[in-house]
């Protein structure tokens, strides 16, 4: 399912007007072990982002099915997220970023490279009694969620790292589950020269 741009806008819109009431998970001792901070500290590749609702599995109206990314915890407590879409369109790099750039055949284009990714960094902090993760956006591909803070329940079992979500609207529950797995340095940074 693709959303586009204006459906996109009106999801994240959504989501930032209810994010302090949907967005204030409560962990659930089934969801797993709750890891220490300096655990979560590293880089993360994306493996799969699963949605549930009543009636069982569903597509996330925000991701598309087979999204690749990477979450980076920095122990100075800066983390940066980036998440695209599999198959974006290709396009030549611009020589400008200038308005005048976005006019024309380009814009269709940059629309479509909007809604096929997603990414925003900020501060981030662990609560280690409750198993929450909170990530304070000082910016943001989407300019309004600069600002926000989105917390999630967050577990660490079997070198995989679980995001939870519970969000209840009109009674019914969604559940949505990011699953990360560590990314091993590369070779080249262990090197000394």
């Amino acid at each position: 399912m693709r959303i586009t741009g204006f459906k996109r806008m009106l999801v994240v819109g959504f989501i930032c007007i209810w994010a302090p009431i949907c967005w204030a998970p409560a962990h659930d001792a089934g969801d797993g072990p709750i890891p220490a901070k300096e655990q979560l500290i590293g880089a993360w590749r994306l493996l799969r982002i699963d949605m549930s609702g009543p009636t069982g599995p569903m597509v996330d109206p925000f991701y598309q099915p087979d999204s690749d990314g990477i979450i980076v915890y920095d122990a100075s407590g800066w983390m940066s997220i980036q998440i695209a879409a599999p198959h974006r369109q290709a396009f030549e790099v611009p020589a400008s970023r200038s308005p005048a750039a976005a006019i024309g055949a380009l814009s269709p284009r940059k629309a479509a490279a909007f809604d096929t990714y997603y990414s925003y960094y900020g501060t981030w902090d662990l609560d280690a009694a409750t198993g929450v993760v909170t990530h304070h956006v000082k910016s943001s591909l989407i300019p309004a969620e600069t600002g926000l803070s989105y917390a999630q329940n967050v577990t660490l079992e079997g070198g995989r790292l679980t995001f939870t979500l519970r969000d209840k609207d009109h009674g019914e529950e969604t559940i949505r589950r990011k699953v990360w797995e560590r990314i091993a340095p590369s070779p080249s940074v262990d090197k000394k020269e």
